[in-house]
């Protein structure tokens, strides 16, 4: 009788020894989230070049092995999720301080040209009060503000970066028009193509993708001052235990990305010739940088 209770004890034991690293297991099992309609479709389905954010998304899932679809999950969701130890990780996100207070950052990913202000050419040019010596936006909400029966089309959850953040708080709410993150650029080609939408925040690049050098409309695009050149996308994990192995899995797998020339083409590719060499010294001085550092 004994020998038949310590069987079960020695069972019961193993079986919930067992039963532990399974959850063990499923709870360090990564997830990737994008907000991006367009990278979730095509990730891991078509390898196919599409724009820079795709490829290099693509590169990165491809060196870590990662097999499982993206998923298309809004932004607010995915730090919710993060927020309670879920193993989440969020795709080609800009930094922003209030995220880097609570979440940890993977090397830069992507690279891009900052985001220009455009503007429909059917309406006045925008005065010199509101641009600074070198021709460049000193103030996006005082520029709309002048043009009091125009509006914005802006993603509903999405940073530009902290200085253009702060900016766009200032904006009236009866002049933007929000659209979900994930029609936002479907949708703003759309509007802006059709001239349904005066003024617009976009990368010069993905402009470029859409349309090339044949804009189906007559745009001006001002630089944005004291704003960066170029910002870069990372992925954003959780601040947690397994948030950082995550981002050291991650990192490692950006790193040898780096050392590949298809890094930088995913870059160029989308750009217009004159604006080629200058990205790819960028990327080239960044990534020496951070290699250095380690």
């Amino acid at each position: 009788m004994v020998r038949v209770g310590l069987f079960i004890l020695i069972t019961l034991a193993t079986f919930s020894h067992a039963n532990s690293n399974n959850i063990e297991d499923q709870n360090s099992v990564l997830t990737l989230h994008a907000d991006n309609a367009f990278l979730t479709e095509r990730v891991n389905l078509d390898n196919k070049p599409y724009s820079t954010s795709v490829d290099t998304v693509q590169m990165l899932v491809d060196e870590i092995g990662y097999k499982d679809p993206v998923l298309h999950v809004p932004v607010v969701r995915s730090f919710a999720y993060m927020e309670h130890g879920e193993n989440i990780c969020v795709l080609n996100k800009i930094k922003a301080p209030e995220r880097e207070k609570n979440h940890l950052y993977s090397l830069p990913l992507s690279f891009f040209q900052t985001q220009r202000f455009y503007q429909l050419a059917s309406l006045p040019p925008i005065e010199k009060e509101f641009l600074d010596d070198k021709g460049r936006i000193l103030s996006i909400s005082r520029v709309i503000e002048a043009f009091p029966d125009s509006f914005i089309v802006l993603p509903e959850e999405y940073s530009f970066g902290e200085r253009v953040d702060d900016d766009l708080k200032q904006v009236s709410r009866e002049q933007i028009l929000h659209v979900a993150n994930n029609i936002y650029y479907s949708r703003f080609m759309e509007m802006f193509a059709k001239g349904k939408s005066d003024f617009a925040l976009i990368f010069p690049a993905t402009l470029y993708r859409n349309f090339g050098e044949n804009m189906p409309i007559r745009v001006r695009s001002y630089s944005i001052a004291d704003n960066p050149d170029y910002v870069t996308g990372h992925v954003i994990c959780p601040d947690t235990a397994q948030g950082a192995k995550h981002i050291e899995r991650i990192n490692a797998a950006i790193k040898r990305i780096y050392l590949t020339p298809a890094f930088v083409h995913a870059h160029t590719r989308y750009l217009p010739a004159q604006d080629k060499q200058n990205l790819r010294t960028i990327i080239k001085q960044s990534i020496e940088k951070l290699m250095l550092a380690d």
